[in-house]
This record gives C-alpha cells, structure tokens and sequence, in this order.
C-alpha cells in the first residue's frame, strides 16, 4: 500500500521520507470553514443535489478527527434507495447506493498536496439505533471507518434532522497526512417544507488528532416555493365497542401523498357524546416516557416514503390529574416523542412542533378493554369527529371531518344487560353546594336493578357524615334498603328489584375539592365524567360512563 501511494506523486522518493518523519503537533488545532453549492435548486420538498464544501484552516501540523454534519431540519435522505436494499448489505460496487461524490485534499508534510476522487455509498447502520450508514469509497476502497447516520432525536438544540458522524483518518496507504478540504455533492436529498425569513442553518461541528476542542462553522440553506406545495391530508376515525362493557377502541389515520407538504400541528376533536374519556385510564398514567411506570394505552404506525418499512412506537396517557397527554413515541432509528395535551373542555388532543418529516399514513390506535381512554354509552351510536392540520410552513390549515358510527352498537343497552344511564344533571358546582341527579333505566325484558354503585371523577367527593342524612340520597322509583361507601364508591341496595330509578345526589351528601371550585369558576371545565355500576337480579353487573355537563360552562 505504501508503494501505491509513493507512486501517486511526482517525487516518490522525497515525499515519502518527508511523510514517514511527519507528527502532528500537540499545540495544533483545525478550524473549519463551510459553503454550500445550491445551483441545482432551491424548491420546498423537491429531491435535488446539494454542493457541500467543507476547508480547514491549520494552525501546526494537524488532521481534522471526529466530523459531524448537522443538516437542518427537513434536509433529509433517502433511505429506501433500492428498496431498502443498500440498508441490508454494503456493495460499494453497486450504483444504486451512490449518494455523492467529491474530492478530499490532504496535504503530506503539509506542503504537498493530494487530491483523491471518492464516492459516497449508502450502506447498513454501523451501530444499532443508526439511520443508515455512509461509506467514503476511493475506486473501489473504503476510507477510513463508516460514518454513521443518525436522526437527531425530539428536543435536540438543532431540531429534528439527520446527523452524520465521521471519524477522518490521518494516514492514507500507511503514510500520515492532514486532510485539508472535503467538497461533496450529496445526491437527491429532499429539501425543507418550511421557508423561514431567516434561513435555517447547515452545520458543522470538528475536533482534530491533536486538539479536542471542538469547532462549528455554519452556512444558511436557501429554501424557495413552499406555499406552493400542495396540502390536501385526509382523515379517517373509527370506534369500536368492547363486546364486554362500554369502553371503545378508538383508531385514527392521516394520510397525504408523498408529493404533499408534511403537518406542521395536528389537533384531534373527539365528540362528546358518543365517546366520552373514562377514568379507568388514569390508572395507566405515568409522569413522563422517561419513567419506569409507564404502560402504553395503544399504539402509532407511520409510513413514510424515506424509508423501507413502516415506523411503530407505542402510544402513552402522561402527567397526572387533569394535566394529561398522549405522547406518542417513536423508537430508533426514528427517536420522536410527540405529545399532544388532552382538553377535557373541548374533547380535543393538539400535537403541535411535529416534525418535517414526510408521511404518507400516520395511525394511532387507542386501547378498548378495563382501561380503555375513552368509552361510550351509544347514546347517540354515531358522530363526527375532526382532525385540524396546518402545514409546516404554518400558512394553510385543513379541517378533515370523518363521520363515523360506534361499531358494537347495535342497540343502546349497556354491556349486554339492558342498562342506560340518562338525564344527568349538576348544580351547585363552583358554589361550595354540588348536587348530581341521574336515571338508571333497564330495557324492555332485561332482568331488574338489585344494587347501583356510583363512582365519582377526581374533584367532587361523597360526604361520609351526610350519606344517611335525610335528603342526602334520594331514589325515586324503588325503596333503599341500605346505603354505603365502599373504596370511596357509593352503594345502593334496593329493597325490591326495579326497572328504572332517578338518583339524586345532594349537597349533604356531596362535597367538592378546591381545586375542582377553582376550575367550575374560571369556565375551564364543562364536563364530569360519572360511572355507574349496576348489578341485576340474575347477579350480572353492568358498567357504565356518562357524562355530566356543568350548566353555565
């Protein structure tokens, strides 16, 4: 090898004595300078070659070390070249996986200079949780090791974006050398949807073999044309009913074409009814990803048209009280942790800051079963529910409404017992005197009401001392046999089975929490979820979820 490279240059004899005797110096250091070639275009989400020219200033002898490229958000690669197949095997040989070209320049004792023709070739992630990886191929010769190519995960400084980690050598065929400039073409990556006044910035960040201090340069990226793109997502909503209780398994979709601009900010509008949220979920909730608690309440696909296969993450209920989110998240090779807050008040969950990243599908499916997000009473057994998107660029937004009927809801009856929940009525909420009235109703030739147990949501409360108070607790159409608490629930047991029975709750028997006033006061919550469970004659319970709308909110 070492002969090869002593045949490249003119005086053989001369440059390689002067090589072998060359070290770096220990008070030596690089510092990089950036500039970037757009003349083969500038379009929002076009596929277009860009000129990368990369120099580096010496103060001593030195050689650049650890590079990495930060390109800015949106500036991407395309990863499913071949169909994936420069993912699964490295072919330098194979054309398909070509993704640049360009010279280095290293200087030998450094004053002679090498100018060395490479190519850039797409091949497998050299670390797990990598993209992709990046092989520097010099007819048909890998120099130095393969860089890796990361996405830089939610919450990074620098956004959302691909990163690409190199380690430059310092010797080429045995012999020490100081690399001077890297200028690259990078083919056919996809440019930003977002047009920002101030440009968003290419970044560079080095270290050298003899200075681990490290240095950025940054050139800004000309991006043109992005209220052009066209922006037409389309969205789907589903809702299926547990067979065994009233708790729903929910799924939406937003689908785009790859051509489209990618969601800026998505906001999901649930209706309330039919699908109301259930407190069973709370159970699932845990402060943050990060902790150790968390169990998912569904999950999230994505497709997009930059990699081979489609993206699964996990879908979680995070925060606590009325503070909750669905976080979606996304493992490697695509990090992302999206969370929307859930608005209790408007039924509606808001992603916002979502990435530039193309997708042709993104799914989300929300658990049914025991603790289950949302739940129904099938009353009515269909809506409409509405996703509001906004494009990257933050100029157009579409309001997609999907209609859509509660699968499993045949009839109106709860759990396959027979029993509704209805005339739900507060008063007195936010005035320090609360009181709640219901209807439990069985249908036509369902067995009877022995017992009702009734659960209340985080905020009101059931007075222990004003239970057995008259006028406390009043049932119309049956006679209480006994009254009770039991884990905080009330518990109604009648003296003679009954068909139907109004529940009236009292302000003796009610109380309410600060906080709960607090909110009723400021108009922050509309709606209390209630939960009902009924046992029959027969022994068979029935659960079911209500809501109770807060008059004057």
């Amino acid at each position: 090898m070492g002969a090869r490279f002593c045949r490249m240059v003119a005086s053989a004899t001369v440059l390689c004595a002067a090589a072998l005797a060359f070290t770096p110096s220990a008070l030596a250091s690089v510092s990089p300078s950036l500039s970037l070639d757009q003349s083969a275009g500038t379009t929002a989400g076009a596929f277009q070659n860009l000129g990368v020219d990369l120099k580096f200033a010496f103060t001593g002898a030195d050689s650049p070390e650890d590079l990495t490229l930060d390109l800015p958000p949106g500036l991407l690669a395309d990863a499913s070249i071949d169909g994936g197949a420069c993912l699964r095997s490295a072919d330098l040989t194979d054309a398909a996986c070509q993704v640049g070209s360009g010279t280095v320049v290293a200087d030998a004792d450094g004053t002679i200079p090498i100018t060395t023709p490479v190519t850039f070739d797409l091949v497998p992630p050299p670390q797990p949780g990598d993209l992709a990886g990046l092989a520097v191929d010099s007819n048909g010769t890998q120099i130095g090791a393969t860089a890796d190519v990361k996405i830089r995960p939610s919450g990074d400084p620098l956004g959302v974006g691909i990163a690409i980690d190199f380690v430059l050598p310092n010797s080429l065929y045995g012999v020490p050398i100081s690399i001077a400039e890297i200028n690259s073409t990078f083919d056919g990556l996809r440019y930003p949807t977002t047009c920002p006044s101030a440009p968003q910035s290419f970044t560079v960040s080095v270290d050298s073999y003899s200075d681990p201090t490290v240095r950025t340069a940054s050139a800004p990226l000309s991006v043109t044309g992005c209220s052009a793109l066209s922006y037409a997502p389309a969205f789907d909503f589903s809702a299926t009913r547990d067979s065994g209780d009233s708790q729903v398994a929910l799924t939406t979709q937003v689908t785009e074409t790859a051509s489209e601009a990618p969601s800026g900010s998505l906001t999901l509008v649930v209706p309330t009814p039919p699908v109301g949220a259930s407190l069973s979920a709370v159970a699932l909730a845990c402060p943050s990803v990060s902790s150790s608690t968390c169990s998912p309440i569904g999950s999230v696909t994505a497709s997009s048209p930059l990699y081979p296969s489609p993206l699964t993450g996990a879908a979680y209920l995070t925060g606590s009280g009325l503070s909750l989110s669905l976080t979606l998240v996304f493992p490697s090779p695509f990090p992302l942790t999206l969370s929307g807050p859930i608005d209790l008040n408007n039924d509606s969950t808001a992603f916002t800051g979502l990435p530039d990243l193309p997708l042709t599908s993104l799914r989300v499916a929300l658990n049914g079963g025991p603790h289950g997000l949302f739940s129904t009473t099938c009353t009515p057994p269909s809506g409409t529910a509405t996703a509001i998107l906004t494009d990257q660029n933050g100029d157009r937004t579409v309001h997609a409404a999907s209609p859509f009927t509660i699968s499993g809801c045949a009839y109106t009856s709860e759990n396959g017992a027979g029993v509704r929940v209805t005339d739900t009525h507060a008063s007195g909420l936010g005035a320090g005197h609360p009181s709640l009235r219901f209807k439990v109703q069985v249908a036509k030739g369902h067995p009877k009401l022995r017992t009702v147990t009734v659960a209340l949501p985080s905020g009101p409360s059931f007075a222990s001392h004003g239970i057995g108070r008259p006028g406390g607790i009043v049932v119309t159409g049956a006679r209480i046999k006994t009254l009770g608490l039991s884990r905080g629930h009330l518990v109604i047991t009648l003296r003679k089975a009954a068909s139907g029975i109004v529940v009236s709750i009292n302000a003796a028997a009610l109380r309410e929490s600060p906080w709960l006033e607090r909110r009723i006061k400021q108009r922050r919550l509309h709606r209390l979820p209630l939960t009902v469970i009924t046992q029959n004659t027969r022994g068979r319970r029935a659960t079911i979820r209500a809501q109770i709308t807060i008059p004057g909110q």
